[in-house]
């Protein structure tokens, strides 16, 4: 029988990533921060295999969408990558696939002892609320699974993340490979025992996943951005649709598949100057 699981990788949440320094392409230990990005992808991958998957694909979902090393990703997973396309972290996902990761996340702004927490673009958004719910970036992409009928499976990141995660992805296999100490600081396995852990994970992940509970996704959904500065807001509600209800703010009712693309509009194609 056939099990397709669909991988959103980023990278905050991976073993021994603790600041900007391994996760902006500039930045000197970016090429460190891939390389352990790579090998937990990996790791997640092989896991799949182990418990039963018969096909992978990975979607690179950190920042430009350029950072998993194409020549190291195990050669069975079908890798999509680069920006500026129709879903923020879950490009290529539908209702074909029966299972879905969610690799190296971090907590949503704000969080306490979360690894760079933030929210999508943290230079531009502070927090987002789905239907009142302050929500990280996993949770979001739970909702576009959801809405395809498939199950989150597997998360792994820092402990803080996954216990937030945890409240709304109760069934779930967590793997923590860290625990935050501050924004930028944190205590980490050894990347070789991240692999270790994530990979029995993911096999336990897939095996599991007809256990897994897919809660209908509401229509329409209500989505409310805090944008960083006022400047951001004022341009975000110049898209029809979109209201600015107060001086950061603006607010989206839509069905779901129409606010995921607002979102992606208004969180990276809008420019806004910094």
């Amino acid at each position: 029988m056939a099990c397709r699981v669909f991988i959103s990788a980023d990278i905050e949440g991976v073993a021994g990533v603790v600041t900007s320094l391994q996760v902006a392409d500039t930045a000197r230990q970016y090429q460190e921060g891939r390389e352990l990005m790579t090998a937990e992808v990996n790791a997640a991958i092989a896991g799949a295999y182990d418990g039963g998957a018969t096909d992978v694909t990975v979607c690179d979902s950190h920042a430009a969408m350029q950072n998993l090393i194409p020549s190291r990703l195990d050669e069975r997973a079908v890798l999509v990558r680069g920006a500026m396309r129709d879903s923020l972290q879950m490009e290529g996902m539908d209702a074909s696939f029966h299972a879905v990761f969610v690799t190296g996340t971090h907590g949503r702004a704000g969080t306490a002892d979360a690894v760079m927490d933030h929210t999508w673009n943290g230079a531009v958004i502070y927090n987002l609320r789905i239907n009142g719910r302050t929500v990280n970036e996993t949770e979001l992409n739970a909702l576009v699974a959801h809405r395809f009928g498939v199950p989150v499976a597997l998360v792994t990141g820092d402990e803080a993340t996954l216990a937030q995660t945890r409240e709304t992805l109760p069934d779930a296999v967590m793997v923590p490979v860290k625990a935050g100490r501050a924004r930028g600081a944190a205590a980490s396995v050894h990347p070789a025992e991240a692999c270790r852990r994530i990979r029995a994970g993911a096999a336990e992940a897939v095996r599991t996943r007809g256990n897994i509970a897919v809660p209908a996704v509401p229509s329409p959904l209500v989505m409310e951005i805090d944008y960083m500065r006022t400047d951001m807001a004022q341009t975000a509600a110049l898209v029809p649709g979109v209201a600015r209800i107060a001086p950061r703010t603006v607010r989206v009712e839509a069905d779901p598949d129409t606010m995921f693309r607002i979102q992606e509009l208004i969180v990276y194609r809008l420019r806004y100057e910094l």
